[in-house]
């Protein structure tokens, strides 16, 4: 009885730890990321960034301390005005639970006549069916070539 009492216990934890296959949930938060950036670029940073966002996200910006809620967000993207984001998920990496995932790519920010590039990480929660992001980073890095 005891073998088969660990041997449960493995197989249980196993699949405790599993990620879910690159199929269905990880397709779904590529396509959310893809359709946040398109958003950003069709409305604005703004929107963009307030609309995705879950009402406990965070981003991180250069030079800035955290920067926590809807609201919070959507201020510190006031005065961007044709200031443009735009980015790619690379990959995308989802929990066994189905329930959280991340994203990561590149991103060209560009303002003022320059641009920077470099890579960005999004964590997803999934709220009421929907993937909202939750924490939201970028670090500048040049693109390979």
């Amino acid at each position: 009885m005891g073998r088969w009492m660990v041997l449960v216990a493995a197989i249980v934890l196993m699949a405790a730890c599993a990620h879910v296959d690159s199929g269905t949930a990880a397709d779904e938060v590529m396509r959310a990321d893809r359709d946040f950036a398109a958003r950003a670029a069709a409305v604005g940073l703004q929107q963009a960034f307030v609309e995705y966002a879950a009402p406990d996200a965070v981003i991180f910006r250069a030079g800035v301390g955290p920067i926590r809620g809807r609201a919070a967000i959507g201020d510190s993207f006031a005065g961007t005005g044709a200031a443009t984001l735009a980015w790619a998920p690379e990959e995308a990496e989802v929990a066994a639970s189905g329930e959280l995932a991340y994203t990561w790519g590149w991103y060209t920010y560009s303002a003022d006549g320059k641009s920077s590039t470099g890579n960005y990480v999004s964590i997803w929660r999934r709220v009421d069916g929907r993937w909202q992001y939750v924490i939201d980073l970028g670090v500048a890095a040049p693109r390979p070539r």
